[in-house]
């Protein structure tokens, strides 16, 4: 249809909006019948993907939030096979059969087999009427647990095996925060964000005018700088927790006999940090105002200058890793460099040296990929690693480019 939606009349638009829509869940419902195959034949792991969603996320532009929902709600409704047939005939929306097919797989303990069946089918109806949504299924959800909680383990509220936190980067690099927790854990949060978050003093008269969300926001930030300057958060990847911020020299500073000392250098017009992705030039200068500085020089493809160690573990080039990188380098991959391990490419008691252009960064997934598999890696004429699979895979075994961070891409 395309372009020629403007010929249709308003009926004709309703009609043939309902119709697509009724094809986008047919075609839904097939891709989770697809998954719940490849996740029983395990179909991606010879292929290097830890997951069926790791697989969809690098061979389509699906990001890898979204391809965890789908794998989910594949693993759920395998096990659930009326939630399934109810999703597949269109009674429930993918989200609603995730939430009904979560239920059934984490009942309270003392519902008894038949007053299980008919919650499931309680449930099942309720999500099939039109006007149900998420919040009144899951309002649902906790009346049954609550009616069943007879003292038998933490009543619902206080229950911490049910915490949840999600944490995902969005537009600009912005960070959404959306979770659920026990009581206690509450508690304590707000505890600690409470005298943080409390109005300012009136200054000459002049109130306060931040709402109360971004109080909490602001009392947030601030719990997270006490933290720091705390160092009570342990080592993770072999340094401490930090801010990684990679730019060029010359976006860097204002200083032009610097500017002309780097003729040849790149001016990018922004920064990369590995969590948030691309930060204005006028952010990396702020946090350069106060902080310790690692300088890596990078030479013409983008890559960090080798640092010979006489040890075996990866210290000091941990951090110029990170930037040739961007975390674990096996392509579709998308683990942080504080997840991830440094490889070496030939192996340390075969003489191998810790140097960058005999390390990559793997995720423990993909480092047990290298070491117990016919998966290969070296480095290219640019000195970027490159993954050659086994002939399972390619019979002719040809290379793939490993991933790489986008400020030096």
């Amino acid at each position: 249809m395309g372009g020629d939606a403007w010929k249709l009349d308003n009926t004709q638009l309703m009609a043939e909006t309902l119709a697509v829509s009724a094809e986008i869940h047919t075609w839904q419902v097939h891709r989770v019948d697809l998954m719940i195959e490849m996740i029983e034949r395990d179909t991606v792991k010879e292929h290097g993907y830890r997951s069926p969603a790791h697989w969809l996320c690098a061979a389509t532009n699906l990001e890898i939030g979204e391809c965890h929902r789908i794998e989910t709600l594949a693993r759920l409704l395998r096990l659930e096979p009326e939630v399934r047939e109810a999703y597949s005939s269109g009674l429930l929306d993918a989200e609603k059969a995730r939430q009904i097919a979560y239920f059934c797989q984490h009942y309270p303990r003392t519902m008894n087999p038949c007053d299980f069946e008919k919650a499931r089918t309680i449930l099942i109806d309720h999500a099939s009427d039109k006007v149900a949504t998420k919040a009144t299924v899951r309002a649902l959800i906790r009346r049954l647990e609550h009616l069943y909680n007879t003292g038998d383990g933490p009543p619902p509220g206080e229950d911490s095996s049910r915490n949840e936190l999600f944490v995902s980067t969005t537009w600009h690099g912005r960070v959404v925060i959306k979770g659920e927790f026990d009581a206690v854990t509450g508690a304590r949060l707000r505890h600690l964000l409470s005298p943080l978050a409390a109005p300012r003093p009136e200054v000459n008269g002049i109130k306060d005018d931040r709402p109360a969300s971004k109080r909490t926001a602001d009392a947030f930030d601030q719990l997270l700088q006490f933290v720091e300057a705390a160092g009570l958060v342990p080592v993770e990847g072999g340094v401490k927790p930090h801010v990684t911020v990679t730019a060029s020299i010359k976006d860097l500073t204002t200083n032009t006999a610097v500017k002309e000392l780097f003729t040849h250098s790149p001016e990018h017009g922004y920064a990369t940090e590995l969590w948030a992705g691309p930060l204005s030039i006028d952010a990396a200068r702020m946090l350069a105002c106060d902080c310790q500085v690692t300088r890596i020089l990078l030479d013409e493809h983008g890559v960090p200058l080798a640092h010979g160690r006489t040890h075996r573990t990866a210290t000091a080039q941990r951090r110029a890793l990170a930037v040739r990188d961007g975390g674990c380098a096996f392509p579709g991959c998308s683990t942080p460099p504080a997840w991830a391990d440094a490889h070496h490419l030939t192996h340390w008691v075969d003489g191998g040296d810790t140097d960058l252009d005999n390390l990559v960064m793997l995720c423990g997934h993909h480092h047990r990929l290298m070491h117990h598999t016919q998966w290969e890696v070296e480095m290219t004429d640019e000195r970027r690693p490159q993954f050659i699979p086994p002939a399972s895979v390619d019979v002719f075994r040809k290379p793939i480019p490993g991933s790489r961070p986008d400020l030096v891409a």
